[in-house]
């Protein structure tokens, strides 16, 4: 893998893109520290994934303006080159790659104890994190499109084709092994990584590594992946909280089950205001137009009646139940009327705190939390089909949580371990397989992971068409109704993967991209 790297290192490159500002000095740490954070932002753009990762599912459907609009022709996987989903995130992530370029170059060319000073410390810092976003950037861009130009240096050749798969995932791997060196073991913020961040996003990145191709699994990066998240596990800094409620929200930031999150403060420069557009785009607030739908939203109340009543996330994920804060009424959201709302995108940190609207946006996109370091280390065990013992052990402890039971047990819950474990007989690589994949389901919704996860399990069509089973598919309904949109979504999305079963594993390039650099070439069936 060093020689992959090293071909796509700056050796080749001649074509300077921009220069250095030269106004930028970087003399002491808060410099660098401040200068990094700026890179962090890049990031913000996460808070539109949904429209990828979610509405491009079975989950999901969205109704942000008309059926012809970037978000409903995702939902209805008539996905094109020119989407504006499509561009924005692929943009956002190249801007990140850039700037951690720049930061990279700038901050590694100044000596520590230069300036008024720069210490080692405070240089390594600075350093982990731009490898860490370069890193991150790239793990979207490769799982969403597959092969991409690599850009490690702020000269480059103008119009880079699109490098390998495994080229990709190998400069991933350099950048954040390097991050891990470089980072701290703890910081003040979850919005700044530390090297456990490393460490788990590097566990996630050799879990998707591995299992690229579905017949032949490389069990040397998912023994790598099991060895990353052991040492997030085994750092004893990370803990599930007993109220899984407790990670969202304005006044739950840097919770301990966070390991690293985007920051959102309403009105700072970014997408749009700088609001976290998860919480705007699943819930419309309180009191709007009766008309006025979510811009996205779960794609069928299936979704919240499978789920046991007994589960805390259940009524969390799938919002139908709401008290409107400083009163008395709750709001239903269930049919013939509507269907429930995403209910991590509401701010619920506080008792009676301002209206929970469309406005109240600063709210952190978790990236990574504990629960995942714990199912990506089951997963890799399962797919190694070794110790499934222990994978089964970790499922359970993701179920203890949710049912309040054992180390999570609440006064008022009746149930046992014995009531929700996975049974030990269970030893079964496939049972486990599909145990482990119902509780990714379950614990991670609406966290822009699902069509990550499908992909990743080689089951994106099979499980879009489970849209048929849905109620809403055959129903009648009246035109122009809310449920006749519904419908209308779940029959196009079962078209698409029936007609086409492989495309939408990977999204387009984008048109602009390619008018830009006509050495890109088109993803297949996007042409």
């Amino acid at each position: 893998s060093l020689s992959v790297v090293a071909f796509y290192s700056c050796s080749d490159d001649n074509n300077p893109v921009d220069e250095i500002p030269q106004a930028l000095l970087i003399q002491k740490d808060a410099d660098a520290a401040n200068y990094v954070k700026g890179i962090f932002k890049t990031q913000n753009a996460g808070s539109g994934y949904s429209f990828l990762l979610e509405s491009a599912t079975e989950a999901t459907i969205s109704f942000e303006g008309e059926d012809t609009d970037a978000g409903p022709s995702v939902s209805q996987f008539n996905i094109t080159p020119g989407n504006y989903y499509v561009n924005w995130v692929w943009n956002r992530q190249f801007e990140a790659v850039a700037a951690a370029n720049i930061a990279i170059e700038t901050i590694g060319d100044i000596p520590a104890g230069a300036g008024e000073i720069l210490s080692e410390y405070g240089k390594n810092t600075a350093l982990g994190g731009a490898y860490f976003v370069r890193g991150l950037a790239y793990f979207y861009l490769v799982q969403l499109w597959g092969e991409v130009p690599l850009y490690v240096c702020t000269t480059y050749a103008t119009g880079k084709s699109r490098a390998p798969v495994n080229a990709v995932y190998a400069q991933i791997e350099a950048d954040l092994k390097q991050a891990e060196e470089l980072l701290p073991e703890m910081t003040s913020v979850k919005s700044e990584p530390n090297k456990y961040a490393a460490a788990a996003l590097l566990s996630k990145v050799y879990l998707t590594w591995a299992t690229r191709t579905k017949d032949a699994l490389d069990n040397i990066k998912l023994i790598k992946a099991i060895s990353y998240a052991d040492k997030v596990i085994n750092s004893n800094q990370y803990i599930l909280l007993s109220d899984i409620t407790k990670n969202w929200g304005r006044y739950n930031k840097n919770g301990q089950e966070h390991i690293y999150t985007i920051s959102y403060v309403l009105g700072e420069e970014g997408p749009n205001d700088g609001g976290n557009h998860q919480s705007h785009c699943a819930f419309p607030g309180f009191d709007v137009d009766p008309d006025t739908l979510p811009h996205i939203s779960p794609s069928s109340i299936a979704l919240y009646k499978r789920w046991d009543d007994a589960d805390q996330r259940k009524e969390f994920s799938y919002t139908a139940h709401l008290r409107k804060p400083r009163t008395t009424k709750i709001y239903e959201f269930l049919p013939p009327d509507a269907l429930p709302f995403f209910g991590k995108g509401i701010d619920r940190s506080f008792e009676d705190g301002p209206l929970v609207g469309s406005t109240e946006r600063d709210m952190d996109r978790i990236e990574l939390r504990y629960a995942e370091v714990l199912l990506i280390k089951a997963e890799a065990l399962i797919e190694y089909n070794q110790k499934l013992e222990e994978a089964r052990s970790l499922i359970n402890e993701i179920r203890h949580r949710a049912y309040r039971v054992g180390a999570y047990a609440d006064p008022s819950v009746t149930l046992t371990e014995n009531d929700i474990d996975i049974p030990a007989t269970t030893l079964d690589q496939n049972e486990l397989r599909k145990a482990l994949r119902e509780e990714r389901f379950n614990e991670f919704v609406y966290e822009q992971k699902r069509w990550l996860d499908l992909v990743r399990w080689h089951n994106l069509a099979e499980t879009v068409k489970t849209v048929a089973i849905f109620p809403e598919y055959e129903e009648t309904y009246d035109e122009g109704s809310f449920f006749a949109r519904v419908q209308k979504h779940l029959k196009a999305k079962y078209a698409a993967v029936e007609a086409n079963p492989t495309k939408y594993n990977l999204f387009p390039i984008p048109a602009t991209a390619i008018e830009t650099n006509p050495k890109l070439t088109q993803n297949p069936d996007y042409e």
